[in-house]
């Protein structure tokens, strides 16, 4: 399936907006910490990628990068109301991809973070340093 990459602010602008709205009346919040080192060492300067496929788009909520303690906070995103706090269903959630990037870093994290209306969700990060290997060469000779 081809997806078109498109801002939030173009996703507005179609007939989708309205329908995901509708589903997604309420906020969540969101604070991610991007660390090395059993959360020892936060990582700096990590891109953050925040989006959620919607019809044949994946629409970008939210791109930045992580500060000098590896933290982004107070990302807002649409989310379903907050259930009544009698209730004792399940409470609805919207689910979003999350990717981080370090160039230090090996790997390309990705993430399903679920968003719950009214509610703070943080989400912890663990990337593991690129390790360089000198003198041994890739194809095992």
């Amino acid at each position: 399936m081809n997806q078109k990459l498109m801002s939030s602010e173009e996703f507005k602008k179609t007939p989708l907006y309205s329908s995901f709205l509708s589903e997604n009346p309420s906020v969540g919040e969101l604070k991610i910490q991007v660390f090395t080192a059993y959360k020892a060492i936060p990582i700096a300067n990590a891109d953050v990628l925040i989006t959620k496929t919607i019809g044949d788009n994946q629409v970008v909520f939210f791109r930045g990068v992580t500060n000098s303690s590896g933290i982004i906070d107070h990302i807002l995103l649409p989310a379903p109301m907050n259930a009544s706090e009698t209730s004792l269903d399940v409470p609805k959630y919207t689910l979003y991809d999350l990717t981080v990037i370090h160039i230090d870093y090996e790997t390309i994290k990705k993430y399903v973070v679920a968003m719950f209306g009214d509610t703070k969700v943080i989400q912890y990060v663990r990337m593991t340093p690129q390790i360089e290997l000198k003198g041994v060469e890739q194809n095992g000779n």
